[in-house]
C-alpha cells in the first residue's frame, strides 16, 4: 500500500505535507551534499567536490578533469574517485591526505587495489592554497596523542583538477521554515521517540 513517487524535490516540508495531508514526515534524505573546506584558491581553479564527478558518472555527464588530478581526502569515496579519475583519462590520480596510512578511514583493501592501479598517496599533508594549477601543501606531524599538527615546512604539487572527498553533508533546507524545530551543527534534535519539537 506504499506509494512512491519519483523524481519529485521537497522544497517545503510544511507545504508538502498540508497539500497531501499528512499528519507526520520521516525524514531520510541522506547525506548527498559534498563537504566543502576554506583553501584560499584563485577563481580560475579547477575544485569538485567527489559526489558530483561521481553522480556524473552515474548519470552518464563524466566530468573532463584533465591529465592531473589531486584528491584530498581519506576515505572509500576519496578512492572511488581517485580510481575514476584514472579510468578517465589522468594519466596522475594523487591522494593528498593529511593522517598517516593507518589512521586512514578507508578500507585497507580498497586502498591497496587502488595503489595498484597506479594511484599514489601523499601521506601526512594538507592542501594549504590553490592558484591556478599550482597546490601548496604543508606536511604534518603526529603530536603525542596521534593528532596531526602543521609543521610549517611546505611543498608544492602540480595538478589539473583538485577534487573534494571530505565527507558529505545533508541539505535541511526543506525545513528552514518549520517552527519550533531545533537544528544543532546540521543535525535535527529528536527526542527519545525520535520525534521534533
Amino acid at each position: 500500500g506504499i506509494t512512491l513517487k519519483l523524481n519529485t524535490r521537497v522544497d517545503n516540508i510544511l507545504d508538502s505535507m498540508r497539500a497531501g495531508g499528512f499528519a507526520a514526515a520521516f525524514l531520510a534524505v541522506g547525506a548527498h551534499v559534498g563537504r566543502r573546506t576554506a583553501i584560499p584558491a584563485r577563481d580560475a581553479t579547477r575544485i569538485l567536490d567527489a559526489v558530483s564527478v561521481l553522480r556524473g558518472m552515474e548519470t552518464g555527464a563524466p566530468p573532463q578533469l584533465g591529465r592531473r588530478v589531486v584528491v584530498y581526502g581519506g576515505g572509500n569515496t576519496a578512492l572511488d574517485v581517485a580510481r575514476t579519475a584514472k579510468r578517465l583519462g589522468a594519466s596522475e590520480a594523487l591522494i593528498v591526505y593529511r593522517r598517516t596510512r593507518e589512521q586512514m578511514p578507508a578500507h585497507d583493501f580498497e586502498l591497496q587495489e587502488a595503489l595498484d592501479e597506479g594511484i599514489m598517496v601523499k601521506w601526512l599533508n594538507t592542501i594549504t592554497r590553490v592558484e591556478d594549477t599550482t597546490f601548496t601543501v604543508e606536511k604534518m606531524a603526529l603530536d603525542a596523542t596521534g593528532f596531526p599538527q602543521p609543521t610549517g615546512e611546505f611543498d608544492t604539487i602540480e595538478a589539473d583538477t583538485l577534487i573534494l572527498a571530505l565527507g558529505q553533508d545533508v541539505d535541511l533546507s526543506l525545513l528552514d521554515k518549520v517552527p519550533e524545530l531545533v537544528i544543532e551543527k546540521g543535525t535535527v534534535k529528536v527526542d527519545r521517540n525520535m520525534m521534533t519539537g
